[in-house]
């Protein structure tokens, strides 16, 4: 409670004010130089008045001498008397009289004063005995004033002497030794009435117009304050309040182009750029969120490959192992039905090895492709072009294409470079599709075999593609086609292994398979190889540049090693299509992260 009548205390607000600041540093500023002035101007004009004053005095003084001079010098008293009188008549005049050298009032405009006696510690005895504040001595030239008051009137008292000039001391009238300086003085009163009233005019005057002129300047201050300082200081300081409660689309308005107008157009940017920065925050977090959700959808992604891996690996040796168990009795089963094959002498005996001899074989073939399945794969890469394994498939299979009204077609796109596979397992992976186009076209049809070359993810593929014209892939199976066991054959004409082989074979060349339905009926399957030239087997390996380990521990595996040292990002990385394998890869979560992955795409 304390605190907030501190903070509404008057006193408090005038120091948190920057206009009550600055409006009372003007005031304080304006009275002082006012008064100053005001000061100056009256102190001035009351020293010229009472100068002016002194020299009418002056004036007055040697006018009596003057006037005078004549008579004193032919000693005619009642003409000096009478030109005192009329002198002293003025009305600036208060009195005139004449001390002779003993201080006797020899004249006087008033004559009761005649005869009388000066004090000798007046200023009219002063100028001879120097009794009085060490003014001038008007022995030694000098003439003498002060200012008293009389009647409740300033009065100046003005003295001048009368010198013994030659014309005197050699008069006859009245001869003066020749050594005496001073005859006499002349005391002249002069009332200041009427120049105090022209002094209190005057201060009442530079008064009233030091107030007005100090008005308005402090006026014209405040105004020019106002306009050029307190309303854009104002208008900034609402808009820094708005801003502080979230509204940074204010825009301060102030046309000049002084220092407001420069730090209004400073808040502007301020507030622009903070709004910019917002947004680009709330992009970055939306961006970031978006980012933190895809990397879980990928993470569950890959959680459920592991998962899955980890069940095709268990389900891979529980299979091989049942496999091995079941070849044995299978073998000698086959074995016995062919036996009995031979001795039948009845059509239904023979009849009935026959199926028992079809459905071992059968049941070999499955062993075969799980056996094939499960097995830890041993690739032995070599520069092969791929027209000569397809060549070699395509022989196998000349006679089935006509039983089958199977029309084969082959194209090549672009040039065709030799690329590092095993031949075998190339050879097996083509027989698989090849198997499966003439199966999809149990009516016949075309098939259609197409080589080329293909970049993707700045490396080159070379690419054997199958197709065929039969009735495609439904849509909800296309992701299923190369799990497992999953076949949309009828039952009986499949394992379900065949694609899942070629799919593993094509992981262990570091290329991928892709399938697709094809624009008119069938579809199609492609077998992408990456493409190592000799200038890239030439330089340093991803495994060198990258110092995983991988070249001294065989356990660390790496489909990249030793083979795609330049192309690890596509065989191994995260541009594979396959499962990432690669060390840095998995470690960076992005290829184009790595540095040796940017230092290629850049030399590329």
């Amino acid at each position: 409670m304390e605190k907030m009548n501190n903070i509404d205390h008057p006193q408090h607000r005038i120091r948190e004010s920057l206009a009550a600041k600055l409006i009372l540093s003007i005031a304080a500023l304006v009275l002082l130089g006012g008064g100053i002035s005001w000061y100056l101007l009256i102190s001035t004009g009351r020293d010229h008045l009472l100068k002016a004053a002194i020299e009418d005095a002056a004036s007055y003084s040697d006018l009596v001498r003057k006037s005078t001079r004549y008579s004193m010098i032919t000693f005619h008293r009642d003409a000096i008397q009478r030109t005192i009188e009329e002198i002293a008549s003025r009305k600036e005049i208060d009195r005139i009289r004449i001390f002779d050298s003993k201080g006797k009032v020899f004249y006087a405009s008033r004559r009761g004063e005649l005869g009388s006696v000066a004090d000798k510690k007046s200023i009219a005895c002063a100028g001879c005995h120097k009794y009085a504040g060490g003014l001038p001595s008007i022995v030694d030239g000098g003439d003498q004033w002060s200012i008293g008051e009389r009647r409740g009137e300033r009065v100046l008292t003005f003295i001048a002497p009368f010198y013994n000039e030659p014309s005197c001391f050699a008069a006859e009238c009245h001869v003066h030794p020749a050594d005496q300086k001073v005859l006499g003085v002349l005391e002249t009163d002069f009332s200041l009435s009427t120049v105090d009233g022209t002094i209190r005019k005057q201060t009442r005057d530079i008064t009233l117009f030091a107030a007005v002129f100090m008005a308005l300047i402090a006026a014209v201050l405040y105004a020019i304050l106002n306009r050029f300082v307190l309303t854009p200081v104002s208008l900034i300081s609402k808009g820094m309040r708005k801003v502080t409660t979230g509204d940074l689309g204010q825009r301060v308005s102030v046309a000049s182009g002084d220092e407001m107008g420069q730090l209004a157009d400073t808040f502007n940017t301020m507030t622009k750029e903070l709004s910019s920065s917002r947004d680009k925050m709330a992009d970055w977090t939306k961006a970031l969120e978006e980012g933190i959700a895809k990397k879980t959808e990928e993470l569950k992604r890959s959680q459920d490959k592991l998962i899955q891996a980890e069940k095709l690996a268990s389900l891979g040796r529980l299979t091989a192992d049942v496999a091995h168990e079941i070849r044995n009795p299978l073998t000698a089963v086959g074995g016995f039905a062919r036996r009995l094959f031979k001795i039948a002498a009845q059509p239904k005996e023979k009849e009935y090895a026959e199926i028992m001899l079809e459905e071992v074989d059968r049941l070999e073939k499955i062993l075969r492709d799980v056996l094939t399945f499960s097995r830890d794969t041993r690739s032995r890469l070599e520069k092969h072009d791929l027209r000569e394994v397809a060549d070699e498939a395509l022989q196998i299979y000349g006679t089935l294409f006509t039983e089958q009204s199977v029309k084969l077609e082959v194209h090549t796109e672009g040039e065709l470079l030799p690329v590092l596979i095993d031949k075998d397992q190339v050879r097996q992976a083509v027989r698989n599709l090849l198997n499966n186009a003439v199966d999809a076209m149990p009516e016949g049809g075309t098939l259609t075999l197409t080589l080329g070359e293909e970049e993707m993810q700045n490396v080159l593929y070379m690419y054997l593609r199958v197709s065929d014209t039969g009735p495609g892939i439904l849509i909800e199976d296309l992701p299923l086609i190369f799990e497992p066991f999953f076949t949309t054959k009828k039952t009986g004409h499949g394992t379900g292994l065949g694609l899942s082989i070629t799919r593993k074979i094509m992981e262990e060349h570091g290329g991928l398979i892709r399938a697709e339905n094809v624009k008119g009926g069938g579809s199609s399957f492609a077998l992408y190889f990456p493409y190592q030239s000799e200038e890239d087997s030439l330089e340093m390996k991803c495994w060198e540049f990258m110092k995983c380990g991988r070249d001294n521990d065989a356990s660390l595996k790496c489909p990249a090693y030793p083979n795609f040292g330049r192309v690890c990002w596509a065989v191994a990385g995260t541009f594979c299509e396959g499962k990432v394998q690669g060390t840095f890869a998995q470690k960076y979560e992005d290829c184009q992260k790595c540095e040796f992955y940017n230092k290629h795409r850049r030399s590329s």
